[in-house]
């Protein structure tokens, strides 16, 4: 009888839905559900071979990991997921892809350079630079962080002199600048991607107060069964423009309706669109990697 499947959700954060969600449903599958903080990881190398400790035990084989990576420990991840590759482990988002989707800019070069459409966005290192970047742009116009989710390091200046002082500000804290063409709207969709399949999608709409429209951020959230297909399909070439075998990819309408893709997520919480749309996405995730796993 062969051994029963192990499969890790890689999670700083136990308690979280999406953590619990995933741990849950592969119990329910009669597989043997591990989480594993990336933080008690210790990584070697020596000579031709690599391993895995956690608290001071070698870490034994799993079949497959399902990294819930943040922001702030994406390098951890990343070389966390190139040791389960190098395993023999399915791993659901290469560490090269959650490095791309990651970084807010080499992302959307690589989706224009697949021919899907992003918002104006410039990047600069220098503050001569800025004043190009607002001739380009205008006003008002919105800065991310390169590495920010949730919401979180995106601000919005609505005029020439509050931009000015906004870039100058990170300029001086992190040595670069990502600005971005303000879309007006207070709407854009969440699509779930699975495998190039689309499993669930949501329309998110920002708080009264607040023009990010993200959930931790106190939009709210509502079941989008309309997709377009064509919108569908600009998510499933997104996902592949960006290698990422689940993803949750941002779209919004620009002023002729065409939809951009905003950014995509290589961890996506399943929090907002399972609530909203009862999809049980956590159950088709685990489905989709029984069938890979089966098929190795």
């Amino acid at each position: 009888m062969s051994e029963t499947p192990r499969i890790a959700v890689l999670s700083r954060f136990p308690g979280l839905y999406s953590t619990q969600r995933l741990l849950q449903v592969v119990d329910a599958a009669g597989m043997e559900a591990v989480l594993l903080a990336p933080e008690q990881c210790l990584l070697t190398v020596n000579g031709v071979h690599a391993d895995l400790y956690v608290q001071g035990e070698k870490f034994p084989y799993c079949a497959a990991i399902i990294p819930r990576i943040g922001g702030p420990i994406t390098a951890l991840g990343a070389r966390l997921l190139r040791y389960f590759a190098g395993a023999g482990t399915f791993c659901l988002n290469s560490a090269e892809a959650l490095q791309l989707a990651r970084d807010k800019f080499a992302s959307l070069q690589a989706l224009a350079a697949a021919g899907i459409a992003v918002p104006q966005t410039v990047y600069f290192t220098e503050s001569r630079q800025k004043e190009l970047a607002l001739q380009m742009l205008g006003t008002p116009l919105v800065h991310k962080i390169l590495q920010g989710s949730q919401g979180v390091g995106v601000s919005l200046a609505e005029t020439p002199v509050a931009a000015r002082g906004m870039l100058d500000t990170f300029l001086s804290l992190q040595h670069e600048a990502m600005v971005q063409r303000f879309l007006p709207g207070r709407q854009d969709v969440r699509v779930i991607v699975l495998f190039g399949e689309v499993v669930a999608a949501m329309r998110r709409e920002s708080a009264a107060e607040d023009f990010r429209s993200n959930l931790h951020c106190g939009g709210r959230a509502s079941a989008f069964p309309a997709l377009p297909e064509s919108w569908a399909e600009i998510a499933r070439k997104a996902a592949v423009a960006l290698g990422l075998d689940f993803a949750g990819v941002d779209l919004m309408a620009d002023a002729d309706q065409n939809a951009l893709v905003l950014e995509v997520n290589p961890v996506p919480s399943l929090e907002g669109i399972e609530k909203s749309t009862g999809v049980d996405v956590a159950g088709r995730v685990i489905t989709a990697l029984q069938l890979r796993l089966a098929s190795a």
